[in-house]
C-alpha cells in the first residue's frame, strides 16, 4: 500500500435548475480527455453530488500530488478541459465570481467555493491507480 495520504478538497456551487438534467447528462459521459487530464494532474475520487433542497452541487476530490497549483494550472491550460468547462458553465452559478468564466481565462474568485473539512474517518485509499 502507498504511504502517501491524499489532501481532500470540497467545493460548492449553485446549479441553474433549468439546466440540471443537461448537467447530469453531461456528467454521465464525461469526455475521456478531461478524465485523463484530471488523472495526470493527480486528482482522484472526484465526485459531484446534488442537493435539491439547496439547489447546490457539492464536489469532493482527493489530491495525491505535491504541487496543486501547478496541477491546477495544467488543468486550466488544457484545451479540451476548457471546452468541457464551456459546456458545463451555463449549468452552474458560482456563489461569488467577477468577470469572464474559467473557460475564457477568468480568475474572478473561486468558481466552486471551497469548503472546510471538519471531519474525516482517517481511512486512506487502497490504491492510487
Amino acid at each position: 500500500m502507498d504511504a502517501r495520504k491524499p489532501v481532500r478538497y470540497g467545493g460548492v456551487i449553485y446549479v441553474n435548475e433549468e439546466k440540471l438534467e443537461e448537467y447530469k447528462k453531461l456528467h454521465s459521459a464525461v469526455w475521456p480527455a478531461v478524465l485523463d487530464r484530471l488523472a495526470k494532474s493527480n486528482i482522484r475520487n472526484f465526485t459531484i453530488y446534488f442537493c435539491k433542497e439547496l439547489g447546490v452541487l457539492f464536489s469532493h476530490m482527493e489530491y495525491i500530488g505535491d504541487d496543486i497549483e501547478k496541477d491546477k494550472a495544467a488543468i486550466a491550460a488544457d484545451p479540451t478541459t476548457k471546452e468541457w468547462w464551456k459546456v458545463c458553465e451555463p449549468c452552474q452559478k458560482p456563489l461569488q465570481w467577477d468577470g469572464p468564466p474559467p473557460s475564457q481565462g477568468g480568475t474572478g474568485g473561486d468558481w466552486w467555493a471551497p469548503l472546510e473539512e471538519v471531519f474525516h474517518d482517517n481511512h486512506t485509499p487502497t490504491s492510487y491507480t
